[in-house]
C-alpha cells in the first residue's frame, strides 16, 4: 500500500516576530532567529500554564467578587446615610425638634413595637 503524496506546506516567511532566515542566512541570524523562537514559545507555554492554573483563577475571581462586594457595601452605606439624612430632615424642624407629625408616628411605633412585645410574651407563655 502506498502513501498518497501530500502536497508540500511552504514554512511561513514571516511570524510574528519577523521575516524568517532564508537558506542564505548567516549563523548569527540563525541563532537570533532560534533565540526568539525560543522567547515565543517560553511566552506560549507561560500563557497555556495561566489559562490551566485553575486555583490562580480561583485566586483571581475570588479577588474580584470580594472588590465588587466592598464596592457594593460602600455605595449601599452612603446610599444609606443619604436617605436617612432625608428622614431626619423631613422629621425635624429647623431647631433639631420632632415635628408633630413625625411625633405621631414614633408613638404609633413604638405602640406598635409594645403590642408585639406583648403578645409574643403571651404566646410563650401559652405554648409552653
Amino acid at each position: 500500500m502506498t502513501t498518497p503524496d501530500r502536497p508540500e506546506i511552504p514554512a511561513p516567511t514571516r511570524g510574528p516576530r519577523g521575516p524568517r532566515p532564508g537558506p542564505d542566512a548567516s549563523a548569527e541570524e540563525l541563532v537570533a532567529d532560534i533565540e526568539a523562537t525560543r522567547a515565543e514559545l517560553g511566552d506560549t507555554v507561560d500563557a497555556l500554564s495561566q489559562k490551566l492554573d485553575v486555583k490562580a483563577q480561583a485566586r483571581d475571581s475570588l479577588d474580584d467578587a470580594k472588590q465588587r462586594a466592598a464596592t457594593q457595601a460602600r455605595v449601599a452605606h452612603e446610599r444609606g446615610a443619604e436617605l436617612f439624612a432625608q428622614a431626619k430632615d423631613a422629621a425635624t424642624d429647623e431647631h433639631g425638634a420632632l415635628t408633630p407629625q413625625a411625633k405621631s408616628i414614633a408613638v404609633k411605633v413604638a405602640a406598635g413595637l409594645a403590642a408585639f412585645v406583648v403578645v409574643r410574651t403571651a404566646w410563650k407563655k401559652v405554648r409552653g
